[in-house]
């Protein structure tokens, strides 16, 4: 009955704690002030340690003592990975807690071999999910979108808003990569009239598709954010008449109202 009791009391603090916290953050929407600054400090916080416990629990504990037990014997060549790992996790280290006054020169030398050799899998790191990220764009994101444009029904035949449709997002797709990859004061200065003006215009329209895509993403995300809110609000009220305060607050508030 006691731990009843606890996992009771349990329940309705941290309902009260989320539902503090969720008006705290929702209300910086008032403004920049301390209780708002402090929810979002707690929120990345947890957050921030939440990723770490994910991280030991999935890939540290796991991954890397899998490739310790196997790489001896079957796949040596997971070794690999563990070493570059330890390189630049001591490099990292080294640099953070270098001491602040001037270091030797046996010191120093040794602090920038330490630095060059931990920068090498910090550089494969990057290089490699940089290029992942850009084939992914392109063959998940931007290929598939154009070929769907150029692919729509241009047929003037074709019945409903087809054509148009189809020929309104082949001209803001292009228009938007143009944007993106020329840069009108450095790319069309020395281009002649009859190269430039039409160029222009297809900026012109590219920017605009971008100011539209980002405002309905916008409104999106703020959609979102608000049925989330609500969507909170209608578990905290819906959890909270289930303890033996919120039905201690339901006979309260109908002794008031009379009923």
């Amino acid at each position: 009955m006691d731990n009843l009791v606890q996992m009771e009391w349990a329940n309705a603090a941290g309902l009260w704690v989320g539902f503090i916290f969720t008006l705290l953050i929702f209300s910086a929407l008032l403004g920049d002030h301390l209780l708002a600054r402090l929810a979002q400090y707690v929120l990345v916080g947890a957050v921030l340690g939440y990723a770490v416990v994910v991280t030991w629990q999935s890939i540290l504990a796991s991954d890397v003592a899998t490739s310790l037990r196997t790489a001896p014997q079957e796949k040596p060549w997971n070794w690999i990975p563990v070493l570059l790992a330890v390189v630049m996790t001591i490099a990292g280290l080294e640099r953070i807690f270098a001491p602040g006054r001037a270091p030797s020169r046996q010191s120093a030398a040794w602090g920038r071999g330490l630095r060059a050799l931990g920068a090498i899998p910090a550089l494969a790191l990057v290089s490699i999910g940089a290029a992942v990220t850009l084939v992914g764009a392109v063959q998940g994101t931007l290929a598939p979108q154009f070929l769907s444009a150029a692919r729509s029904d241009l047929t003037w035949g074709a019945e409903g808003p087809g054509p148009i449709t189809g020929i309104l997002v082949l001209v803001l797709t292009v228009t938007a990569l143009l944007f993106f990859v020329i840069d009108a004061d450095r790319h069309l200065e020395q281009q002649p009239i009859w190269v430039q003006r039409p160029m222009r215009v297809l900026l012109w329209f590219g920017q605009r598709a971008l100011w539209l895509a980002a405002g309905a993403i916008f409104a999106r995300l703020l959609a979102s954010r608000l049925s989330l809110l609500a969507a909170e609000l209608a578990h905290w009220s819906y959890t909270l008449q289930s303890t033996t305060l919120g039905q201690m607050l339901e006979r309260w508030w109908r002794i008031v109202i009379g009923a």
